[in-house]
């Protein structure tokens, strides 16, 4: 039955289109129309490129495909135009629209990829839009993913530049542009742009805005950093607007420091840190205000304000609080009790001016 079939629909081609023989410049030769039933039955072998139309139902492979291509598995190495598949669309190369209900893998994508369930591919240029997990190599345009937008290699040299929104994760290896996610948002190297994540937000080298619901983490931070609960920058905080309910620290700071609680700076603070309740410094250069306590492990040039303690090891400036101290004072202390720790007359009430 299926080769009467064929037969027919080789005979019904053939009064419309010339035989073409089969020899060594086949792979020169295309045709404007394909019609197939798998990779066994059709009418022309996989040699043959298409311009124009190719209807088949399962796995009718040709060179290249330029038109409209209709199927349950389309393949080809090249394609253009409209390709539409009930289960998967497989190119190597694709330019225009593809369109699957489950899953599309192509290595070069330039122009639109949708698929319902998985979408593949190396390098991206323009739109990948997947229902459940969108994958690519390089990103430049949009990549979403009702489930996951991920765009990595196995070299860590891979971008995203564009747009990548995932309900669940949205994932980069380098990202230039704009990264949302439900859940997690994570860009392994470098993100300038900005990292929206509703729960977690992380990146190694963050040059932009990091905003996490919860937290958001990264190795260094040039702009600005937001977690809900929690803002870490583990080497520096540059530039930056650090702010927190909880907790915001960076190993070393320039710029502003908001937390609700504490903020934290593990080496110098070089700015304005404002906390809650604490804040925490190895040496400050400009200015510490907490509901709480201040505490500089070193020096402190310029201000320490807070409602109860300010505590430094040499102050050139102002400690404002119910109780300062520091080991050495150029500068004045207002408070109920003022200590001076190598002074001759070492606690002072009220107002304390030492230079």
């Amino acid at each position: 039955m299926k080769k009467t079939l064929v037969l027919l629909l080789a005979l019904a081609a053939g009064s419309v289109l010339a035989a073409v023989p089969l020899e060594k410049s086949i792979t020169h030769v295309s045709t404007p129309i394909q019609l197939g039933v798998d990779e066994y039955h059709h009418l022309y072998p996989k040699e043959y490129g298409v311009h124009g139309l190719r209807l088949n139902c399962y796995f009718v492979d040709n060179r290249y495909m330029h038109g409209l291509d209709l199927g349950f598995w389309n393949v080809s190495e090249a394609a253009s135009g409209l390709q539409m598949a009930i289960y998967r669309n497989e190119t190597h190369d694709f330019g225009g629209i593809q369109l699957s209900l489950w899953n599309a893998e192509t290595k070069q994508v330039g122009g639109v990829q949708v698929a319902t369930v998985t979408t593949d591919a190396e390098d991206l240029y323009g739109i990948q839009l997947t229902g459940l997990l969108g994958r690519a190599r390089e990103v430049n345009g949009i990549q979403i993913g009702g489930l996951s937008a991920v765009a990595e290699s196995e070299t860590d040299k891979g971008w995203m530049k564009g747009i990548q929104a995932g309900l669940y994760e949205a994932r980069a290896e380098n990202l230039a542009g704009i990264q949302i996610g439900g859940v997690f948002t994570e860009s392994s190297w470098y993100a300038n742009g900005v990292q929206l994540g509703l729960l977690f937000n992380e990146s190694r080298y963050t040059r932009g805005v990091q905003i996490g619901g919860l937290t958001a983490k990264s190795k260094e931070t040039l702009g600005v950093q937001i977690g809900g609960l929690s803002a870490r920058s583990q080497i520096a905080a540059d530039g930056v607007v650090q702010g927190a309910i909880i907790l915001a620290e960076t190993g070393e700071l320039k710029g502003l420091q908001l937390s609700g609680i504490a903020a934290n700076v593990i080496g110098k603070s070089d700015g304005v840190q404002v906390a809650g309740i604490s804040t925490m410094a190895g040496s400050l250069d400009g200015l510490e205000i907490a509901g709480i306590w201040n505490f500089v492990f070193e020096d402190v040039d310029g201000a320490q304000l807070s409602l109860i303690y300010n505590h430094a090891r040499y102050v050139r400036g102002l400690q404002l609080g119910l109780f300062n101290h520091c080991e050495r004072l150029d500068g004045v202390q207002i408070g109920l009790f003022n200590t001076v720790k190598e002074a001759r007359f070492s606690t002072c009430p009220l107002l304390r001016v030492d230079f």
